[in-house]
């Protein structure tokens, strides 16, 4: 493996460790070629990649196309796991091969959320959660370019995924683990939940 390759798997690793998604483990040694070059691999398999995608969505309980929602794969970006595309009405997850179907799952759910939010939820139903959750003054949307996970809809996304996804992730800032995710969400939301649930099907 040549440094310059190296030192762009460093960084990927770095960038995706940001947001949950650990591509590879950077430890005090250098790793060997042959593993390097396996992950390098294994990043660039779109086979692979949908394979891991696909196990992550297995862990969420919700179908996205009852939500009326796409989900795409695209390749992995430093620094992004996923986003939700309101104008095409799209879930894209930036995952790996080989990244943990736990997290798959829950930054899944997390854009899940988000769709719900903007496309389901009133300012009511907003303002009410803030309460439920003990920041009522908080806001709720980042700035821009900014992390969601300090504001109202970054914390309702990461409760949201922690109730409908299998997976022990929680990156909100706002506030704290809730005991029991599904009562926080709401009447609103879980409603909305309850008819994309993949329960029955």
């Amino acid at each position: 493996m040549t440094a310059l390759r190296l030192a762009v798997l460093v960084l990927l690793s770095a960038g995706l460790a940001g947001v949950g998604i650990a591509l590879t483990h950077v430890g005090g040694a250098p790793p060997r070629a042959a593993a390097g070059e396996r992950a390098a691999h294994a990043a660039q398999d779109p086979a692979a990649a949908r394979a891991t995608l696909r196990a992550g969505a297995r862990l969420v309980r919700l179908g996205p196309a009852r939500l009326g929602v796409r989900v795409e794969l695209a390749q992995p970006r430093p620094g992004l796991a996923a986003r939700y595309d309101r104008a095409r009405r799209t879930v894209t997850i930036f995952a790996a091969a080989g990244t943990a179907p736990h997290r798959v799952a829950h930054d899944l759910a997390h854009e899940l959320a988000h769709a719900v939010d903007v496309e389901r939820l009133t300012a009511a139903d907003r303002r009410a959660y803030l309460v439920r959750r003990g920041s009522p003054r908080a806001g709720w949307w980042p700035g821009p370019d900014a992390s969601d996970y300090a504001v109202g809809s970054g914390d309702f996304a990461e409760v949201f995924a922690l109730c409908h996804a299998a997976s022990p992730v929680f990156r909100s800032r706002l506030a704290s683990r809730p005991a029991d995710p599904c009562a926080v969400l709401g009447p609103a939301a879980s409603r909305i939940a309850a008819r994309a649930s993949k329960v029955g099907v």
